[in-house]
């Protein structure tokens, strides 16, 4: 199963339509661009920057709508509820991966790695995830 595909699983009710309306793309776009870039940027070694050029070059898609499609995916799977799995593990390759001190041992620390992506300190790394995507 696909990275996008347990996403989906994760956030039941997933609207990709709304998805795709918000970063002027369609949801076939979403689909087959998610599915290049997901895995990519849940490797918390990869450049995240080059990873959305290539699957821009690859898909044809352009690198600013790929950029604002991640923020808007993740947006929604959080507010339906997603954490951990696949989720988890896109967050993990925006924050640069690793669990912080005191995490338990075998999983993911999603406190953590939200805390270092909450930059402005409002409770909510989404925002400070989109502002990490739209910066040139």
């Amino acid at each position: 199963m696909s990275m996008f595909d347990q996403l989906m699983q994760q956030a039941q009710g997933l609207d990709l339509n709304a998805v795709a309306q918000k970063v002027g793309l369609t949801p076939e776009q979403v689909q087959t661009a998610a599915r290049a870039l997901l895995p990519q940027i849940a490797d918390p070694n990869a450049d995240n920057g080059q990873a959305t050029a290539a699957v821009a070059s690859q898909t044809g898609l352009s690198a600013d709508k790929l950029a604002a499609m991640v923020p808007a995916l993740l947006q929604q799977a959080q507010g339906l509820g997603a954490s951990g799995g696949a989720f988890g593990s896109v967050l993990a390759g925006l924050g640069g991966g690793g669990a912080t001190p005191g995490a338990p041992q075998g999983g993911l620390d999603l406190g953590g790695i939200a805390r270092s992506l909450d930059k402005d300190g409002d409770g909510n790394p989404l925002d400070d995830v989109l502002g990490m995507f739209n910066r040139r």
